[in-house]
């Protein structure tokens, strides 16, 4: 157990700023895009319909 810890330790400290930057600049792209195919939302409530 204590070696898996100390595994983990090594490589959190392996992981760059700019690294989790990238990630996070990725994940916003995708959700920017899949956003942006989602269906309009009718809104069916309230509308006379």
């Amino acid at each position: 157990m204590k070696n898996k810890l100390n595994l983990l330790a090594v490589s959190a400290q392996k992981i760059d700023r700019q690294h989790v930057q990238l990630v996070l600049v990725i994940v916003s792209l995708a959700m920017l895009v899949l956003g942006i195919g989602a269906p309009a939302d009718g809104g069916g409530v309230g509308l006379g319909r």
